[in-house]
């Protein structure tokens, strides 16, 4: 009678123990799936500025002016200055050349580099052709994808106390690994996505424009006859290449054409020289 009320005991204890981590992971999922709610706050707002500057110069000056922003981005380092894309067009026969620069730098680089400008452009012999200033208010993506963050940071804590602490089936103990896998997977998308907001905010995107002037300057009013001077042999070799193609297809229908003529007049003279005979 004593091993069986113990019995008793132990396997009620069991599934007790196994309704207070059902009722847990329950929990857990009514937390995970309940809303977010942010809220805005009488903070500044978290503005990513885009800056857009043209420059147009001599080809010498264009490569002058690039040469001293990638020095001037390189002496800085990666913490002030960041080199994201370099493109180049350049068109020999014209003598044009565009060069785009990409950078995200500090807005003290930006200062710095804002102050010295005037000189550059001095030195490069080259001007501002355009200048754009552009921002984005991330403020309410900030506070969303961080009060997004501190609900899973929450709800894995949750998570790790259940397994910890309410020993059940094994069944249930997958279970609740399982959502914290996916909970922490969560948390480290949010953390990058927060990083990457949180820099745009702290550095500038910078789009520097380098362009010639050659191309401008090469169109005059003797540009049509210097045009048609340069361009006679390639014209040259454009009739040369139709005659050597019309000779393509004319050279298997004469080889063709020419003997059935020439059979068929000799049979009409023939024919006519009969006729004559017998007249």
């Amino acid at each position: 009678m004593i091993l069986s009320g113990c019995s008793k005991q132990t396997a009620t204890e069991e599934s007790y123990a196994d309704e207070k981590m059902n009722v847990n992971i329950q929990a857990v999922d009514a937390a995970a799936s309940a809303p977010v709610h942010s809220t805005v706050t009488s903070a500044p707002p978290q503005l990513a500025y885009d800056y857009d500057y043209g420059f147009s110069s001599g080809t010498k000056g264009v490569d002058a002016l690039i040469n001293a922003d990638q020095s001037a981005c390189a002496k800085a380092g990666q913490a002030a200055c960041q080199m994201i894309s370099m493109r180049a067009d350049n068109n020999p026969g014209s003598g044009f050349v565009r060069k785009t620069l990409e950078l995200r730098v500090t807005p003290e680089w930006m200062k710095i580099w804002q102050g010295q400008l005037s000189a550059n452009l001095k030195n490069s012999n080259a001007h501002i052709f355009s200048q754009n200033v552009t921002s984005e208010d991330l403020s309410l993506q900030i506070v969303d994808t961080d009060a997004h963050l501190k609900n899973k940071l929450a709800l894995r804590d949750r998570l790790l106390n259940i397994i910890k602490n309410n020993p059940g089936k094994i069944g249930d103990l997958v279970e609740a690994e399982t959502q914290l896998s996916q909970v922490q997977s969560d948390i480290d998308s949010a953390q990058s996505t927060l990083a990457v907001l949180q820099k745009r905010v702290a550095t500038t995107h910078l789009t520097l424009t380098y362009q010639s002037e050659a191309a401008a300057a090469s169109h005059n009013t003797f540009s049509p006859v210097t045009d048609a001077f340069r361009n006679i042999l390639n014209n040259m070799m454009i009739m040369l290449g139709i005659i050597i193609s019309a000779a393509a297809f004319l050279i298997p229908l004469l080889i063709v054409i020419v003997p059935l003529i020439w059979l068929f007049v000799k049979w009409f003279r023939k024919r006519k020289a009969s006729k004559i005979g017998k007249a």
